[in-house]
């Protein structure tokens, strides 16, 4: 049922202009907004403990423009995945673009975090302009929905590599043979591959992949996203500082500052709805539990 739901939708939202299809975004956000109890709490938890010196009435706009986002992302996918359409008649300014190529001409092999702001389908379909680019993918839980997201996103014709052991080694295999790696690198890691980093002034359980991959291959290391605009996107690239490459916890630390720098230019299309901080240090209490203030 959720496979055909989101086969649906993404048919609609290939039929519709990407300015109709937001504005539909907008009608259901209203929507989940209203009858999705556990997304609306968990939203709001979040933007109340990142965003503490806000006021409650911008606390819940703020938590409102967030769902209005995720809801966006998930209509904005069927034009995006049309192949009659052009990925450049969607962006609108590409920034810091030719640092990037510099860097990928150096034929070291490559390292990009992605963090969950904007769209990152779109900067996917940016990425694929460029040989041998690959992606690191959580699957769903639905394999049928999995087998349509692996369908579409072949648009890009990037290797998806999925997040497990034999996933970590393609990834290896894939930066010594000069390509270049895309991860989402606030994905909340299982227990065991992760360790607590401040993000937003809270002890987070943060994946040390992305750190351990950089540290070991020292290739250059950018961080990319792709921010909505009233148009299309506009798409940034910006070079890792060498803190990437330090111990373990400082360089988690460091990719966690530079996610919150990010997420600060656009906090309303930070994918809030996720629960980032459900893991948390022993002995400490649940974070989204409804019987905290």
């Amino acid at each position: 049922m959720k496979a055909f739901i989101f086969k649906t939708l993404l048919n609609l939202s290939k039929a519709l202009p990407l300015k109709i299809s937001r504005s539909i975004a907008k009608l259901l956000s209203n929507l989940v907004w209203s009858f999705s109890k556990k997304n609306k709490h968990t939203t709001i938890t979040n933007i109340k403990k990142c965003y503490p010196h806000l006021t409650p009435a911008e606390q819940l706009q703020l938590a409102k423009q967030s769902i209005q986002a995720t809801i966006m992302n998930m209509l904005e996918l069927g034009k995006l995945w049309d192949k009659k359409v052009q990925i450049d008649d969607l962006i609108d300014n590409i920034y810091g673009i030719e640092n990037f190529e510099l860097a990928l001409a150096q034929g070291k092999g490559l390292l990009l975090a992605a963090p969950h702001i904007g769209n990152w389908e779109a900067l996917n379909l940016v990425l694929a302009r460029f040989n041998k680019f690959a992606f690191l993918y959580k699957p769903p839980s639905d394999k049928n929905i999995e087998k349509a997201l692996v369908h579409f996103r072949g648009k890009s014709k990037a290797l998806q590599i999925e997040a497990n052991i034999k996933g970590v080694r393609k990834i290896m295999i894939h930066l010594k043979d000069k390509g270049f790696v895309a991860i989402l690198p606030d994905q909340r890691p299982k227990e065991g591959q992760g360790l607590f980093a401040p993000f937003y002034s809270i002890p987070t359980y943060t994946m040390t992949l992305f750190s351990k991959l950089a540290i070991k291959t020292r290739v250059p290391v950018y961080f990319a996203y792709a921010l909505r605009t009233q148009e299309g996107f506009d798409v940034y690239f910006e070079k890792s500082d060498d803190a990437i490459y330090g111990e373990l916890k400082n360089s988690v630390a460091y990719m966690n500052k530079k996610i919150q720098k990010i997420v600060n230019q656009a906090p309303e299309q930070y994918q809030w709805t996720y629960k980032r901080f459900s893991i948390q240090p022993d002995g400490e209490p649940s974070f989204y539990s409804k019987h905290q203030p």
